[in-house]
């Protein structure tokens, strides 16, 4: 075997082995171009199923916080015996229940209970009550006679007023999405309306 049959040979034989195996530069990087998109868009789509999550939950917990706020406000308006002073300003209502003077006030964006007022027909310390729900926006009391028209303190007896209309428009702690509102009715049992 000379030399120009060897190299003749070599040639052969690095043709067919680069034929055969390995990848060209521009594979490669085409290859790890397409793997990067993949892994980019499998990234942002577990980071938005993430935020959907995390909406979720949030919102579960607002509504759960709200539903309990609400029926507390409910079982109190239910028995109300007397209204000692009510504010739209300032919203709050000043009431006689079974259980004494009690009143519901918002302070901030806090929505308090206050207990044992005595004879008390204003809330000097906002302070003082305990915290029903937090992350209020807005608290709303509407009173209605049985003909639907406003129902107002002061001017009216006690035994028109029908029923107490509550509105709690609460925020997101983690984001500014949108405000819930919550609503609910309360027919008094001892009002006579």
């Amino acid at each position: 075997m000379g030399f120009k049959q060897f190299t003749n040979f070599m040639k052969k034989s690095f043709k067919h082995i680069n034929r055969e195996s390995g990848f060209t530069l521009i594979e490669l990087i085409a290859s790890l171009v397409i793997f990067g998109l993949m892994f980019t868009l499998a990234g942002m789509g577990i980071v938005v199923a993430a935020k959907g999550y995390m909406l979720t939950k949030e919102s579960a917990h607002m509504a759960q916080k709200a539903q309990i706020a609400m029926a507390r406000i409910n079982r109190e308006l239910l028995e109300i015996n007397d209204i000692a002073a009510v504010s739209a300003t300032q919203p709050y209502i000043i009431y006689d229940h079974l259980d004494g003077r009690k009143a519901i006030a918002k302070d901030g964006s806090e929505i308090k209970m206050f207990f044992n007022l005595g004879s008390a027909e204003t809330l000097s310390d906002l302070s003082a009550g305990d915290i029903l729900i937090d992350n209020v926006v807005q608290f709303t009391l509407t009173y209605h006679k049985s003909d639907s028209t406003t129902w107002t303190h002061g001017a009216d007896d006690i035994k028109d007023l029908s029923s107490v209309e509550v509105e709690i428009v609460m925020s997101r702690e983690d984001s500014d999405v949108d405000n819930k509102i919550f609503r609910t009715t309360v027919r008094s049992r001892n009002t006579g309306g």
